[in-house]
């Protein structure tokens, strides 16, 4: 095994772990917008993208800056937002939280994983002439650095704080403060994009049908190697929790999530991508598809939410105390 192999399995594990611990979720984010009209899990979000672009403004400052691919906006790409949010909002996780509800032993979230590649492969053959014309690819000048970097130090004095007040009672906790489990993911993620390119869940799933033609998708061993690392990170985090419980599968709820499943893989074959990605890379790389495509997202999941609990069902509870936030349904 190379070293640069290595060394990305490495980054996939702890970036899995920190997702897990910090809870991240888009779906999370907008529930707790529409229970509590607070939005801890939207400036999280916000947060990694600004720590994986000042990272990679830091990196071009230094001449190492990794080439990201741009999209440009179109109305697949809004329509793409709008479909996968309804999908995650039906399902009650997005990319990263529905492999972390399976790894805490949510069963039925397989069939949200099988009825990805059905909705991607199902685009693919309804609408073949759908054509994939991506801007010039471009890094990060490294002058970007200096509007971010009061923040940056803001931040680093923030955590270094926190983690000099709790020690390691703070890595030790179910649950991870936001701002340092951000900024761990951002780390990760920025290494990967400088030894392998760009990652994510869902990119490594766009792969496995061809659907889309991902810079990424040029080195699948890699996308899956990383994407088995960070789903292993998830699965021992879970497990030293203590939050692993095999939860029963009924047939109404795994109709629901294979239906959400085959939703988010379409929406996320005309974004291209899906809000891991858009939030990892999309947005830092400043691609004009990535923030309206990801409102999409958070359209739909709130249209989502809305329409389940007019039916009966409840929202999830977020609760946010201390830059920690948990969720409950």
């Amino acid at each position: 095994m190379s070293s640069v192999l290595s060394a990305s399995l490495l980054l996939g594990l702890i970036l899995g772990i920190s997702a897990h611990r910090a809870g991240l979720c888009t779906v999370k984010a907008v529930a707790e917008v529409l229970t509590t009209r607070r939005g801890w899990f939207l400036w999280s979000f916000a947060k990694t993208s600004l720590w994986t672009m000042a990272l990679l403004s830091f990196a071009g400052a230094l001449g190492i800056a990794p080439t990201l691919g741009q999209w440009p906006l179109n109305g697949p790409a809004l329509i793409g937002g709008v479909l996968f949010g309804l999908g995650a909002g039906a399902n009650g996780a997005c990319s990263f939280s529905t492999l972390a509800r399976l790894a805490e032993g949510h069963l039925v979230m397989l069939f949200t994983l099988i009825g990805w590649p059905i909705g991607m492969a199902a685009i693919h053959l309804a609408i073949p002439d759908l054509q994939y014309a991506p801007l010039a690819a471009r890094h990060l000048s490294g002058w970007l650095l200096l509007p971010l970097a009061p923040w940056v130090l803001w931040e680093v004095t923030r955590i270094f704080k926190r983690f000099g007040d709790e020690g390691m009672a703070m890595l030790q906790s179910a649950h991870w403060p936001l701002s340092f489990s951000v900024a761990v993911i951002a780390v990760a993620n920025v290494g990967l994009l400088l030894l392998t390119g760009p990652w994510s869940f869902t990119s490594a799933l766009i792969c496995t049908t061809h659907a889309v033609p991902l810079a990424s998708c040029e080195n699948p061993s890699s996308v899956f190697a990383i994407s088995a690392a960070a789903a292993i990170g998830i699965a021992v985090s879970a497990m030293l929790r203590g939050s692993f419980r095999i939860r029963r599968i009924r047939l109404a709820a795994a109709l629901r999530h294979g239906s959400a499943g085959v939703a988010m893989g379409a929406g996320s074959v005309l974004i291209p991508g899906g809000n891991d990605g858009l939030i990892l890379f999309g947005m830092p790389a400043l691609s004009p598809h990535a923030l309206p495509a990801w409102l999409g997202i958070c359209l739909g999941s709130g249209v989502a939410l809305v329409i389940l609990r007019a039916f009966g069902r409840p929202l999830m509870a977020i609760r946010c105390n201390n830059d920690i936030c948990r969720a409950t349904l």
